[in-house]
């Protein structure tokens, strides 16, 4: 999964000369968090609405004669000129580390300095969901492997046997083998597992990753 296939391209955008009032009216106006900073095409900087709501609209100064100036602040006063960016053909995967590491809610995707697009968290979940079909029916169970590439074709083949489709399939380190996390479209999970076991795979319950939980 490629940033650049989940990434929203018509991006609502301000320019540094903009006031904080209409960028803040921008966020709300269209529900979103985040704004990305633009001069030209290039990105300069990054504006979110917890910068906004942590300052000020306007300024105020005295002059000389003892006359108040008011002056409106602009985006440039407070945007963030280090922008965390991704391209996009960076992995979502990589997005979510991100995502995951600086507690950032979205990032804007640029080719070069031009921005291209931005990616949310939103973006990242749908993502998942759509590579691991669990929004479509079905069950979802686990298979314990040694770490040998011939077990993983054994067990495919065995549910090919079974004449069920894998909706997705996930290895995941577990010790010294991995488990299985595999999302098939049958409601018989038990004639499933009957038959894995019959066939000499481990296949754990519940109470098993529990245990292991515990311990850990």
């Amino acid at each position: 999964m490629f940033v650049g296939k989940r990434m929203t391209r018509n991006v609502i955008t301000v320019s540094k000369g903009d006031t904080l009032k209409f960028a803040s009216d921008i966020l709300h106006a269209n529900r979103i968090h985040q704004l990305p900073v633009i001069e030209g095409a290039d990105l300069v900087g990054f504006v979110s609405g917890t910068d906004i709501r942590n300052s000020t609209f306007e300024t105020s100064t005295v002059t000389q004669l003892g006359k108040i100036l008011v002056k409106n602040k602009t985006v440039e006063e407070i945007m963030m000129r280090e922008v965390i960016t991704v391209s996009p053909w960076d992995t979502v995967e990589d997005a979510l580390l991100i995502f995951h590491k600086r507690r950032l809610g979205a990032l804007p995707v640029v080719e070069g300095k031009k921005l291209v697009g931005i990616i949310t968290k939103a973006d990242v979940l749908a993502a998942f969901c759509d590579t691991l079909r669990i929004e479509e029916p079905g069950v979802r169970i686990e298979v314990l492997l040694p770490r040998e590439a011939g077990s993983l074709i054994q067990l495919v083949r065995k549910l090919g046997e079974l004449k069920t489709e894998i909706r997705s399939l996930i290895l995941s380190p577990l010790r010294e083998g991995f488990v299985a996390f595999i999302r098939l479209s049958t409601i018989d999970v038990a004639a499933v597992k009957k038959s894995l076991k019959d066939a000499g795979f481990t296949v754990p319950e519940l109470s098993d990753f529990l245990g292991r939980t515990g311990e850990q």
